[in-house]
């Protein structure tokens, strides 16, 4: 692993540096940075010290993509569960939301005293301007993270040292904002080109870039909404593409493979936040990705997850069958036990809420043996296929309308989810021409010819009639339609198959028939590629959609969904129930008690 996994040990030191809370009284013991910031390496410790906060429990180990990003793609599978973040119904009071508002001003508060003494060191300018470029943009982005969920917070720019100094009322979010893209800006100038650092682990150009793309979109939209900067989100996300470094990996599946064998891919993945041990060597870096939100597995060995986050059924018919990014990110089957044996159980059909997150897959771990709880899956903050609907959108914004150049960049990213440069064409429809008699549930549908292979389906029997035929397995490299052979007790049935064609991923005329229609079309694409990557959540509060999306979810899930997923409908009536209150958390109530210029966030 490179440096940044290698500085763990360090951060007890730091974290007597830090005041552990933003809001603390004043220290008791206090370790002056004139014997703490001497060499170069004392720099890269209290750099990697701001790196720590990133893979903490509160942010991207846990709570940021398991808790926090609840919205209309997955929700909390434990029906006993009333209350918490994931359920849209919580309190000030909140153990989670505090730890979360505390840890990223440790984070802030571990930027502020590196950046504060970066000049103590004698030191090559090209490796302090580094560092201070990364420590401002982490600082930057423990803003970013703020701001979204709490709307105003107090901008803390120096390091606290006494308990009148921990008295700060709360900055507007539009000048937390200016404030972020002022310092990401600042950054990008200093810091290393990602083709330089080789690897993903450590803040880059692309990956100041790309983030700022992200910031300006959020500024642009609600609630700050200062439509302005779409043409500076446009322009960031462009600098990206034309850097000429970065490139969709052709295996979509292939992306989320590799954050589980920590090998780094450059040109997809450009800022993730690295976890590394299994809890039982060394190392204590670890997360909870795959864990936690991973497929329903009871076996260590085969990687174990209580398969906590369902996905929604109407998530999974956001997909056409031959994307093949629903069944990766949706998973076919669960873990059960055939033969004595933990082996893979697939899901009917009608299955279709029992269904986990399947992004994260622990059975492609490398690191043996596997933890129980903990995982080594880096998480993937920023890629390019981001960049890519990122660019689209800003585009069109500025130009009331889809260009030819957002077009293409989303045809892009809808190409590689087909798999057209992989895999070629599969199978895309099977109708049913006669239904035939006397068929039983030993009926088998068997694929052949056509050039390709690798394509299976399941009938639906009706009264011993053959009534559809589902496809669970696309194929690969059909060059023409294959033939479909129905086999069992019953007689008479027949079938037949149609496959793909190579432009049947690109983006309609309806789709890019107006302003209005792209957006719309890119909200469902921007899920359809990063569902699961904390994301979800504020993309709906920034477009402005997320209470009338979550309500409209709720009336679905209570008139159509099966009788045991019926309390899904909670995920969406808690967050509609109160209408704007659910848009920010709450000031933490722990904080307001410390600090007596903060006010509390409206309608908590």
């Amino acid at each position: 692993m490179k440096t940044i996994k290698l500085f763990i040990a360090v951060l007890f030191l730091f974290s007597s540096i830090s005041c552990n809370k933003i809001l603390d009284k004043e220290p008791l013991d206090f370790l002056s940075p004139v014997n703490s910031f001497n060499t170069e390496e004392d720099l890269n410790r209290a750099l990697t010290a701001v790196y720590e906060v990133l893979g903490d429990g509160s942010l991207y180990s846990d709570y940021l993509y398991y808790q926090y990003d609840i919205a209309d793609e997955g929700f909390y599978s434990l029906n006993t569960l009333l209350t918490g973040p994931q359920l849209h119904n919580y309190f000030a009071s909140d153990p989670n939301i505090t730890s979360t508002w505390q840890n990223l001003y440790n984070g802030i508060s571990r930027a502020n005293l590196l950046l504060e003494n970066i000049d103590n060191v004698q030191l090559d300018e090209t490796k302090r301007s580094a560092i201070r470029g990364e420590a401002l943009f982490l600082r930057a982005y423990f803003y970013f993270l703020l701001v979204q969920h709490w709307g105003d917070v107090p901008l803390i720019l120096k390091t606290i040292k006494t308990s009148a100094e921990a008295q700060v009322g709360e900055t507007a979010s539009k000048d937390i904002y200016e404030q972020i893209i002022k310092d990401m800006t600042a950054a990008e100038a200093l810091v290393l080109p990602i083709q330089t650092l080789n690897f993903s682990g450590r803040v880059s150009q692309s990956a100041v870039r790309g983030i700022l793309a992200r910031v300006c979109l959020y500024m642009a939209g609600y609630p700050v909404n200062d439509h302005s900067k779409y043409t500076a989100a446009r322009d960031w996300a462009k600098k990206v593409m034309e850097e000429g470094g970065h490139a969709l990996n052709d295996s979509y599946s292939q992306v989320f493979i590799n954050l589980a064998q920590d090998k780094y891919d450059i040109k997809e993945s450009i800022w993730e936040v690295e976890f590394w041990g299994n809890n039982m060597d060394a190392y204590t870096e670890t997360g909870r990705l795959g864990s936690r939100n991973g497929i329903r597995c009871t076996d260590v060995d085969s990687g174990y997850s209580p398969g906590r986050i369902n996905t929604f059924a109407n998530f999974f018919y956001k997909y056409e069958v031959n994307d093949r990014r629903r069944d990766w990110n949706i998973a076919p089957f669960s873990f059960g036990t055939v033969a004595g044996k933990t082996a893979r159980v697939a899901w009917t059909p009608a299955q279709i809420w029992n269904r986990n997150c399947g992004k994260y897959r622990r059975y492609y771990e490398t690191l043996l043996p596997r933890n129980t709880n903990f995982t080594p899956f880096n998480f993937p903050v920023l890629r390019f296929s981001d960049v890519l609907l990122m660019f689209a959108e800003a585009e069109n914004e500025i130009n009331d309308g889809p260009t030819q150049a957002a077009i293409d960049a989303v045809n892009l990213v809808r190409r590689r989810g087909y798999g057209k440069t992989l895999y070629g064409e599969g199978v895309k429809t099977i109708t049913v021409n006669t239904q035939g008699t006397g068929y039983t549930a030993a009926t088998t549908v068997t694929i052949t010819g056509g050039g390709g292979s690798g394509a299976t389906a399941v009938p639906t029997i009706s009264s011993g009639k053959i009534t559809a035929i589902t496809i669970t397995n696309i194929g690969q490299q059909y060059t023409s339609a294959p033939s479909v052979t129905i086999t069992g007790a019953g007689s008479g049935a027949t079938a037949t198959a149609t496959i793909s064609l190579p432009d049947d991923a690109d983006l309609t005329p309806a789709d890019i028939a107006s302003k209005e229609s792209f957006l719309g079309f890119l909200q469902n694409e921007r899920s359809r590629e990063l569902c699961f990557e904390a994301l979800r959540k504020m993309d709906l509060i920034r477009w402005n959609i997320f209470l009338p999306t979550m309500k409209a979810l709720s009336q679905d899930i209570t008139a159509n969904a099966p009788a045991a997923f019926k309390y899904a409908a909670n995920t969406g009536a808690n967050a509609a129930a109160f209408e704007k209150k659910y848009l920010l958390f709450p000031i933490p109530t722990y904080e307001l008690s410390l600090n007596r210029l903060l006010t509390q966030n409206a309608d908590w």
